[in-house]
């Protein structure tokens, strides 16, 4: 598990951000849900750490205020070389009124491949969120809100350890819901063994629900997989949409027919 308010001077350590990523999150459970998609893609917990409210402000020591002479010096060198005051600043009173910093180590020689990784899992839920070099720092904007990542308590009608099931804002059809990774991961293929079989029991509860609420005669069952194919939230979403009798001229060909003007019409030799 990731360390929580560990004192990285400890030791007599001078410690400092170089070679991090770091990004504020508003609450701890946004934290801890980057913390487990670092891990997921092989962070060692050793290289992670959360620095959490006042206690936080005071471990990290932004402005070597807390840690004696020499360090308070090394922090004014680092802010007349690198400008690094302002966010220090902003990071410092952002933990000071409780929220929470998230400190991922890159290490030199897999820079870019770390990196990057350490951005994916902090840019979903993450604000101020920066690159630290030697004697300088690099913004990183967040992404944009992910509409699956935050999602009301009142949409959700059922869930498990790993999925939730919510109603479709514009159905094609009664009943058409979808099966959400509470993971923010954009691709199937990019699930863990555990989300698809939770994904697959959800599925099942799904099903049950509409069959019991709506009695359709059949299901199409699909997932956009990549902006091609037709992915608009690039958040992993399963639809289960009911089908009822009549509701299309010739159903047959089903989901062939994503692909307009195609020769999903096998059957006619046309």
């Amino acid at each position: 598990m990731a360390r929580i308010n560990h004192d990285p001077y400890r030791g007599g350590h001078l410690f400092a951000l170089v070679h991090h990523v770091t990004g504020l999150f508003d609450s701890e459970d946004e934290a801890m849900a980057a913390v487990r998609a670092l891990e997921e893609e092989g962070v060692a917990t050793d290289d992670i750490d959360l620095f959490v409210g006042e206690q936080g402000a005071h471990c990290i020591d932004l402005f070597g205020r807390e840690h004696g002479r020499f360090i308070h010096l090394l922090r004014r060198l680092e802010a007349a070389v690198g400008d690094e005051s302002e966010p220090n600043r902003r990071i410092d009173e952002a933990l000071r009124m409780g929220a929470t910093l998230l400190s991922v180590k890159v290490h030199h020689n897999r820079k870019i491949d770390e990196k990057a990784r350490a951005l994916r899992a902090l840019k979903p839920h993450g604000h101020e969120i920066h690159y630290w070099g030697p004697f300088s720092f690099e913004d990183v904007p967040p992404d944009e809100p992910c509409a699956f990542c935050r999602l009301k308590p009142e949409r959700i009608l059922g869930e498990n350890e790993h999925m939730v099931w919510i109603l479709d804002r514009s159905p094609v059809s009664p009943g058409h819901s979808l099966v959400v990774s509470k993971r923010h991961v954009a691709s199937f293929f990019e699930t863990s063994p555990e989300e698809r079989d939770a994904f697959l029991s959800l599925l099942d509860r799904v099903r049950e629900h509409v069959r019991e609420n709506y009695a359709p005669s059949g299901y199409n069952i699909g997932i956009n997989e990549g902006s091609d194919a037709g992915q608009s939230v690039q958040h992993f979403h399963v639809h289960l949409i009911p089908r009822f009798a009549g509701d299309s001229k010739d159903p047959r060909g089903g989901v062939r027919w994503v692909i307009r003007d195609s020769r999903a019409d096998y059957w006619s030799g046309r």
